[in-house]
């Protein structure tokens, strides 16, 4: 899947299998919160205090701005297909059943 077009997240979303998890649990603060804290969410990157390229990942209010304002580098970094810079910076992929995560709690409204 090429990140290049103008909103590719809906290609990932259309695409995810989300019955494997269970909606009510796949949350931000149950499921999507620990991702970001552990992934992305540190110094130097996406925390508060650093807000590398002014992007802030460790607050659902800022994780939703994120992914809104967003779209092509949102998924298409996570998922590491070219495009757009890939996420983390530096560090291996994130494991295929925490990206899934990610792109099922956006697909069904990224609730809190």
């Amino acid at each position: 899947m090429s990140c290049k077009k103008p909103n590719p997240n809906s290609d990932y979303i259309s695409k995810a299998d989300c019955s494997v998890l269970i909606d009510s649990l796949n949350t931000y603060n149950i499921s999507v919160k620990p991702i970001f804290d552990h992934y992305c969410a540190y110094s130097p990157c996406h925390n508060t205090a650093t807000a590398k390229h002014k992007v802030i990942l460790d607050n659902f209010s800022d994780v939703v701005a994120a992914v809104n304002k967003y779209p092509t580098r949102f998924l298409c970094g996570i998922n590491q297909d070219g495009g757009t810079k890939p996420m983390p910076n530096k560090l291996p992929k994130i494991a295929d059943s925490l990206v899934l995560k990610i792109t099922c709690w956006i697909k069904t409204g990224m609730q809190e």
